[in-house]
């Protein structure tokens, strides 16, 4: 797993000096996250996506499961990643807005595209 550090922004060169203390209740485990995401990808976008191993990502508003979304058909197998969906490590709340969606919607139909080619 990989834990991806959002707030921090590292200089372009000399010392980078980082001292984390994070201390968060992981109440939804990656498996679940996973779950949940292709679940919604599935019912809401299309049926050929789903959800991939998820990276643990902190930022200031809290900690986060980061689900990549992967389009995949049953010919060709795996075809590739078309986004992500963000879950709430303690509720499991997705967040994904209207906007993300559009994002993984025409990534997904641009992926297919190139494909079929």
């Amino acid at each position: 797993m990989t834990i991806l550090l959002e707030t921090i922004r590292p200089p372009e060169s000399g010392l980078l000096d980082i001292n984390i203390k994070l201390t968060a209740s992981i109440k939804i485990p990656p498996l679940e996250a996973r779950r949940q995401v292709s679940i919604f990808v599935t019912h809401n976008i299309a049926d050929l996506l789903h959800g991939d191993i998820p990276n643990l990502v902190w930022r200031e508003e809290g900690v986060y499961w980061r689900v990549p979304v992967i389009l995949s058909s049953p010919s060709k197998g795996r075809i590739g990643l078309i986004g992500t969906i963000d879950v709430d490590v303690e509720t499991g709340k997705l967040l994904i807005t209207n906007t993300n969606i559009g994002k993984i919607e025409q990534e997904a139909q641009r992926l297919a595209e190139y494909v079929s080619l």
